[in-house]
């Protein structure tokens, strides 16, 4: 079966989308509403400095690894041009629709009803299905304290930031801590007359890069946190391995390396929250560039901020790094969580002709790796080549599922579109039918070895299926070494085959309702 599909978006989600529905023989349109390509990576979308938190691996489609580049992290304006490549190679430019911006998405009869707007004229099209590739940042997240609407100075999201500039000899405060928050807050810091940074607890704040590691070839994500073994063990255990290994962070000269270890222990559990794939802020919270009230805004007054703890100061720019919320102008009714969908991806009273692509957010590991998953998925639903199971299953389905996540990351409830990578790869992996198969110890050692201790790329969804790539995958994956100290979490899961000790029992895996 062959359909004609829209895709919404030409970002990172959207350009998979589009190749792997070529993959499968559909005919695509892709309607973009900016004038180029890669979404929030495209050139003046976002700050000037950005750099990903993402190996170039991890942010790499499985089907054009980067093999002649050596691990790194790409600046966004690197990533760009990994997508534009991507694009050329592909032929998929021809496909995209720049400029075109989607005003409405309704069903009609078995199909879709697409209207868009491009250089002030309207027109309809119809699709067989559509892909909703349109990505997290549309409405940025304002969040509501008493006074703030009389605030007498400036209030801006961190979606309007790009360089510290503006800054320069003002009393700023930065509300919220995430990766983009790390690198504003710290570059606003630098040229403000005073720096405030308000928080509601500490957070779990990793480094890009390994450290202590005698290799500094390890970024954060292809070190043990994405392999297939340490997603297994228990989360007490894991978290058992993280300390010992954060433990070493207080004993460094360094004082923001120190600090840094200080927030991690007070945070909480490491794999109960959402991760900080960025430590740049520490250097300049040791330095007293940036000062930090830990207590929460009690509210506004004039141009002061008054905080929970009784602490007051004067400010001229709140700054709000406080992400986004899901939105999408064009659909009649708005989707509130995406744990509501089946897998996040389909609503189980449409069924298969929508689907949400890029919604999921992985704890570690890349978001364009899941979104090629999704796709693939997505493609070989539309072929007619697999199906989704019924309404009631898919709602059951979507309730267990968002049961798990939500025990599962409970410090971080606000965050309804975190999913541990491995996990979410592997369920979606075989609901498409290219779940690796992996040779056993005897057979191949040292590809065992390096399919359950090295990271989990998406390389690894290419071993077969449909459009495999196995040689490409099995030489790229069997070349990658594994990270320092695997071999003892591979013992330590042997173990926990053998021993039924609550330590060493597996971590629950995401149960298939029938």
């Amino acid at each position: 079966m062959k359909m004609n599909v829209c895709v919404i978006g030409a970002g990172p989600a959207g350009v998979t989308a589009i190749k792997q529905l070529l993959d499968e023989g559909h005919t695509v349109q892709c309607f973009e509403k900016d004038s180029g390509i890669g979404g929030v990576f495209k050139k003046g979308n976002s700050y000037d400095s950005l750099l990903l938190t993402i190996s170039n691996y991890f942010m790499a489609y499985s089907d054009f690894m980067p093999f002649s580049e050596r691990l790194k992290i790409w600046t966004s304006r690197e990533y760009e041009q990994y997508l534009h490549k991507y694009i050329e190679h592909f032929g998929l430019r021809g496909l995209i629709s720049l400029n075109t911006e989607v005003t409405s998405v309704r069903k009609k009869g078995k199909g879709w009803s697409v209207t868009v707007v491009k250089e002030g004229k309207t027109s309809e099209h119809e699709f067989d299905a559509v892909a909703v590739c349109s990505g997290h940042f549309q409405k940025p997240n304002i969040p509501t304290y008493e006074g703030l609407d009389q605030f007498q100075g400036e209030v801006i999201h961190s979606l309007d930031y790009k360089n510290p500039d503006a800054f320069e000899g003002k009393r700023v405060l930065c509300v919220g801590l995430g990766e983009s928050s790390s690198d504003v807050t710290s570059e606003i810091s630098t040229v403000a007359k005073e720096c405030t940074l308000s928080l509601r607890r500490y957070q779990t704040v990793a480094p890009r890069y390994t450290p202590f590691q005698e290799d500094p070839y390890f970024t954060i994500d292809t070190s043990h946190t994405t392999s297939r073994i340490m997603s297994q063990l228990s989360n007490r255990l894991y978290g058992m391995l993280r300390r010992k290994h954060i433990n070493r962070f207080f004993t460094s000269r360094q004082p923001q390396v120190r600090l840094q270890g200080e927030w991690v222990k007070k945070a909480g559990p490491i794999t109960a929250q959402v991760l900080t794939k960025n430590e740049r802020i520490f250097e300049y919270i040791a330095d007293g560039k940036i000062t930090c009230n830990m207590k929460g805004i009690q509210r506004f007054e004039g141009n002061k901020v008054l905080f929970k703890d009784g602490e007051s100061k004067e400010i001229d720019i709140v700054v709000f790094c406080t992400g986004f919320k899901l939105f999408f102008p064009f659909l009649e009714n708005q989707i509130a969580n995406t744990r509501d969908l089946f897998k996040q991806m389909f609503l189980p009273d449409v069924g298969k002709s929508m689907a949400f692509i890029g919604f999921a957010r992985p704890l570690q590991g890349g978001l364009p790796a899941m979104a090629e998953m999704q796709s693939r998925y997505f493609a070989s639903l539309c072929s007619g080549k697999l199906d989704l199971p019924s309404r009631e299953n898919m709602v059951a389905q979507a309730k267990v599922d968002r049961q798990y996540w939500e025990e599962q990351f409970y410090i971080s409830p606000h965050v309804s579109s975190l999913v541990n990578y491995c996990h979410y790869m592997d369920d979606i992996a075989k609901l498409a039918k290219c779940a690796p198969d992996v040779p056993s110890f005897i057979k191949d050692p040292v590809f065992y070895m390096r399919m359950h201790l090295g990271p989990q790329f998406a390389m690894q969804y290419r071993l077969n299926g449909d459009h495999a790539l196995p040689k490409e995958a099995y030489d790229f994956i069997k070349s990658f070494p594994s990270p320092e100290g695997m071999l003892s979490v591979l013992l330590l899961f042997w173990l926990s085959k053998v021993f039924p000790v609550s330590i060493l029992k597996p971590r629950a895996k995401l149960k298939t309702v029938h």
